[in-house]
């Protein structure tokens, strides 16, 4: 049997660390940060661990409102293609920093951006 994605990138510990370590890099980034103002990081960090495991082949913890619902009202704030990408910068940053081969780094971005036209709404 095929490893998940989840399984070839550490795990429930390393996405876990994942989640933890992108809230980090988008609080400090100044092309996002505007949309997290007054959210509790912790659990937005929750969630995406939540997300992440679920779309990494993990054990489904995501119980979470659909993409389009979840983003809507950011949406209407002026989310675009530039704030997904400087979310996807932020990825990289962590992706690197946790030392994940560069196949795995591909196969996270592709199964992201299998999201990017629900998340803005499109």
């Amino acid at each position: 049997m095929k490893e998940s994605l989840y399984e070839a990138i550490g795990g429930k510990n390393a996405v876990e660390l994942a989640a933890i370590k992108l809230y980090y890099h988008i609080m400090e980034d100044d092309r996002i940060n505007k949309f997290f103002e007054g959210v509790d990081t912790k659990k937005q960090a929750i969630k995406m661990n939540a997300f992440l495991t679920y779309i990494f082949g993990g054990p489904s913890l995501y119980a979470g409102r659909n993409m389009r619902a979840a983003h809507k009202n950011v949406v209407a704030k002026g989310l675009s293609d530039e704030h997904v990408d400087a979310m996807l910068d932020n990825v990289h940053t962590v992706l690197n920093e946790m030392e994940i081969a560069p196949d795995l780094q591909k196969q996270v971005f592709a199964q992201l951006e299998q999201h990017r036209d629900d998340v803005l709404c499109r």
